[in-house]
């Protein structure tokens, strides 16, 4: 309980999971709180409430504490506890927020998960957001009175800002975040100055300067970054629980252009229910929904990003264009490429979780395999010029990722477990220690079906049987009717309700070479998987190229295949301020009744003849004014 209470108030605002044996308990208010919101059953041991969950099945009540808004530390056993003198010594080895998942359990596929810091001066507010599970980093700067439209936007699970004197939230936050679904936490101010973020951005970074950046030091929005980071550092601990020197897979931070993106506000998104609908929750009756067709989680996320942030310049959005007419024109292009969308898997969020520690075996042999696409996509967007970009991206990284993915798949099973517990993930002729280690446990097998015969030729008793399990080790098993038999060395080991269980000198000898074989067994394929994950990081600049490749490749496909399933046609960008449109049809509702959505036109703005489109009336209105009664249809029209 000593250990508890210490680092319960280290993490006061954590609800602490303090790991003994093999339950994480809950004490005293997180006991109740555990009760309320996991359902777990209440207990009290010495008038104390305790409540517990089994460590193996942590990541689900994990996933309903975080959806619930709480924080949580964990507290794990980071010494063997057959090897500790006295208490098992404990330390808390991950700090669990809404904004700084990186778990595949806890996380959404196709959404973002950021989390943003701001910082508010007179009538400007300052915003910095990160995304851990990717590494994006991204700042802005904005009005006050727009803050709301652009959280709204960004979607934050977590906010972080200075705390005042008084420990108050600044109104203007308040007001803004009453729209939004997030948890809101209040900081230390000094993280936020702007010395200490200046010398924080530099030893994240590595660099002696923010100018290779295209940042300014006297940027008020560092501050919101510096908040970031502090946060990111303080929850993402390292080996064992010690502090966390740097975040490896963050990127740099770049700056938000509001000219490069039209602005919609919070209102429109909800109107037009972008991604979700104005009765609430999210929902394929959206335009998110109808649209989404990606075959990676990056697409999925890139899409919901574009959609937000729609293009406001005619050259970004007429390469998207052609990119898409290529594919539109190509068909057999886009079925290969979306088949080799298909083999890729979340790189982004998979370095994010070997960044900080957090892998699992699966995850590396994903990367594996998905690496090993970089070099196939290179070949097969090859003489296609609209996609003369993607290719040169994915050319200048696919020897790099195609070694990566050689070495994982030269070491790793196809079919790895699940997690590193009891190995499993390297193949045989990879490491010759761990083989030797292997050699012993299987010829463990061949000792043991001789020392059976071997026992049975000495009592007679043809039933006799030597068997293992994992809480008694190795025993000689003997039914109850012919206990008597067993001779005088024996000793007795375990009573069952039809058979008696004992060992000998010999099978004890025998038992602690191959446990201690298949402790080291295990040992040295931890040690294996840890120099792949590491070997993984140092390619981390390129698979955060090829992620991003692959997530805008993605995006564009399944823009092309909607276009071919619903027959949309391209639209003309022209310099004129002027909207024509022929037969236009709502995504959604085209979708969602067929062939019984009524098209409609729409003709607005003067302009001069132009050959890229036909304009019937050069003299049409600026404004048109919609009018009708209720469900007549004016906001599908709009």
């Amino acid at each position: 309980m000593r250990q508890h209470q210490r680092f319960k108030r280290q993490f006061p605002d954590c609800v602490l999971f303090f790991r003994m044996g093999d339950f994480y308990e809950m004490f005293h208010d997180d006991a109740h709180l555990a009760k309320r919101v996991l359902g777990v059953a209440l207990t009290q041991r010495n008038g104390i409430p305790m409540a517990g969950v089994p460590y193996h099945a942590v990541e689900g009540y994990l996933r309903r504490m975080i959806q619930a808004g709480y924080r949580v530390a964990i507290c794990d056993q980071v010494e063997d506890p057959a090897q500790a003198k006295g208490l098992v010594k404990r330390d808390v080895t991950r700090v669990i927020t809404p904004g700084t998942l990186t778990d595949e359990a806890l996380l959404e596929e196709g959404q973002e998960n950021p989390l943003a810091a701001v910082l508010v001066d007179g009538g400007l507010a300052f915003v910095a957001w990160a995304e851990l599970s990717t590494g994006t980093f991204q700042l802005g700067q904005f009005q006050c009175e727009d803050l709301a439209d652009e959280l709204a936007r960004i979607g934050p699970r977590e906010l972080l800002y200075p705390e005042s004197d008084d420990a108050r939230c600044p109104p203007i936050l308040e007001q803004a975040i009453q729209t939004l679904d997030c948890s809101i936490v209040g900081r230390p101010s000094w993280q936020f100055q702007q010395d200490e973020a200046i010398q924080t951005l530099y030893h994240q970074f590595q660099i002696a300067t923010l100018g290779g950046f295209g940042l300014r030091e006297d940027d008020p929005a560092l501050g919101a970054a510096s908040g970031i980071v502090h946060y990111l550092l303080e929850t993402q601990k390292g080996d064992q629980g010690g502090s966390r020197d740097r975040i490896a897979h963050l990127r740099p931070p770049r700056r938000l252009s509001r000219a490069e993106h039209l602005v919609v506000d919070h209102v429109s998104l909800r109107s037009l229910e972008i991604e979700q609908t104005i009765r609430g929750g999210r929902s394929e009756a959206t335009l998110l929904g109808v649209l989404s067709d990606c075959r990676t989680a990056m697409g999925k996320r890139t899409l919901r990003k574009w959609l937000c942030y729609p293009l406001a310049s005619r050259e970004p959005i007429e390469h998207r264009q052609r990119v898409v007419g290529a594919l539109v024109d190509d068909d057999q292009l886009l079925t290969h490429l979306r088949k080799k969308l298909d083999q890729v898997q979340d790189v982004q969020r998979i370095m994010a979780r070997i960044a900080v520690q957090r892998a699992i075996p699966r995850d590396l042999v994903a990367l594996g395999a998905s690496s090993r696409q970089a070099k196939e996509l290179t070949k097969l967007l090859q003489g296609h010029s609209a996609m003369k970009v993607y290719h040169e991206r994915l050319a200048n990284i696919d020897d790099s990722l195609s070694k990566l993915a050689e070495r994982i798949g030269a070491a790793c099973v196809e079919s790895p477990p699940a997690h590193m517990r009891e190995g499993g993930l390297i193949r045989d002729g990879y490491d010759t220690q761990l083989d030797e280690y292997r050699g012993l446990q299987r010829d463990s097998r061949a000792w043991l079906a001789s020392y059976q015969k071997q026992l049975i030729d000495q009592t007679g008793v043809q039933s006799l049987k030597v068997g293992f399990n994992k809480v008694f080790g190795y025993y000689i098993e003997m039914t109850a009717a012919n206990r008597n038999r067993a001779p005088s060395d024996w000793s007795r080991k375990q009573t069952l309700k039809n058979a008696e269980r004992f060992i000998t000198a010999e099978l004890k000898t025998f038992e602690g070479k191959v446990l201690a074989a298949e402790s080291r067994a295990v040992s040295r394929e931890q040690d294996l998987f840890t120099q792949l994950s590491e070997s993984a990081q140092q390619h981390l600049e390129d698979m955060q190229v090829f992620a991003d490749a692959v997530a805008e490749l993605d995006v564009l496909a399944c823009f092309a295949r909607r276009a071919i399933r619903a027959r949309y046609t391209k639209p003309a960008i022209v310099d004129e301020p002027v909207l024509h449109i022929t037969a236009g049809r709502h995504p959604v509702l085209d979708e969602l009744l067929s062939d019984r959505f009524v098209p409609n036109d729409v003709h607005l703005g003067k302009s001069e003849p132009s050959p890229e489109v036909s304009t019937p009336d050069q003299d049409a209105a600026t404004l048109a004014l919609i009018t009708g009664p209720n469900m007549a249809g004016k906001s599908t029209y709009i």
